[in-house]
């Protein structure tokens, strides 16, 4: 039922007359009264008696009434905040992406992300996977690019299966002795599941070894320059900062991107790995 035809029905009700409310509605009297017309054939009954004297409402048009101003500040109302929210426009998608990555690689992902998110605004940040978490939990990020197999409850996870992290164990001088210390990730880290495989491999050598204890994988690195110690990083930064492997170490993690709201499927991605990544260094 056409709200605007009840609100000149409910107008004509108001003033009494058609071609006062034909004019407050900028229509003709011939489409007035076509339109009140139309809205007893609706109804099955008359709402209006017509007279020389103007109009005046039937005893159904009476009963009727209240109804009809109700629906009409309903679909006033509705339109108002319909125009609300046009202008407030599509909210802002908050994607945190994940430093571990190469400038390059981040570049490409939010090239890809802007387009298969085109009908959004976009904002990007960059950080480890424990922040990048702690973004999403707080509502900071609606979506987030994280190592490991950490994925919290109630949101969504598709794994970026083209995006595998290179671990390795490594050291600046690629000595081993006595002094060397053992870098330990904080658990929430997803190098922490890599150092207890890396130290169920050499538990022989690594049990005697002091241990420092590292926040994120910059101060893994800042502590590997600075001291005789074996921290675990991705291959790739291992090599940015020449630092030298273990030998006969490698691991690998996995890499997922987190949603509040499921945006993207695994098949939305799929074409990153096809086109922009192959010519990338994860």
């Amino acid at each position: 039922m056409d709200s605007k035809i009840l609100r000149n029905f409910l107008k004509t009700a108001q003033l009494g007359s058609l071609t006062s409310a034909a004019q407050d509605a900028n229509v003709t009297v011939q489409a007035l009264a076509a339109q009140l017309n139309k809205l007893e054939e609706q109804f099955g009954f008359k709402l209006l008696e017509r007279t020389n004297k103007g109009v005046t409402l039937t005893a159904a048009g009476r009963d009727i009434l209240p109804w009809v101003t109700d629906v009409v500040k309903s679909a006033a109302e509705l339109q108002q905040r319909v125009a609300q929210i046009k202008q407030r426009g599509t909210p802002t998608l908050h994607i945190a992406l994940n430093n571990t990555f190469s400038e390059p690689v981040n570049q490409a992902l939010m090239h890809f992300l802007r387009s298969a998110l085109s009908g959004y605004p976009v904002l990007f940040s960059s950080s480890e996977s424990p922040e990048n978490l702690a973004k999403l939990a707080s509502g900071a990020a609606d979506m987030a690019i994280v190592i490991g197999n950490t994925v919290p409850a109630g949101v969504y996870a598709v794994e970026l299966a083209g995006m595998k992290i290179e671990v390795v164990a490594a050291s600046a001088s690629g000595e081993w002795n006595d002094g060397t210390a053992l870098i330990k990730p904080m658990p929430e880290c997803a190098y922490s599941d890599c150092l207890t495989r890396f130290v169920s491999r050499y538990k022989g050598r690594v049990a005697t070894m002091p241990v420092l204890y590292s926040g994120s994988e910059h101060i893994s690195v800042s502590m590997i320059k600075s001291s005789n110690s074996i921290g675990i990083i991705s291959r790739r930064v291992a090599l940015q900062h020449h630092f030298i492997p273990v030998p006969e170490f490698n691991d690998a993690l996995s890499v997922y991107l987190l949603m509040k709201t499921p945006l993207l499927t695994a098949r939305d991605i799929e074409p990153f790995y096809t086109a922009a990544l192959p010519s990338l260094s994860v």
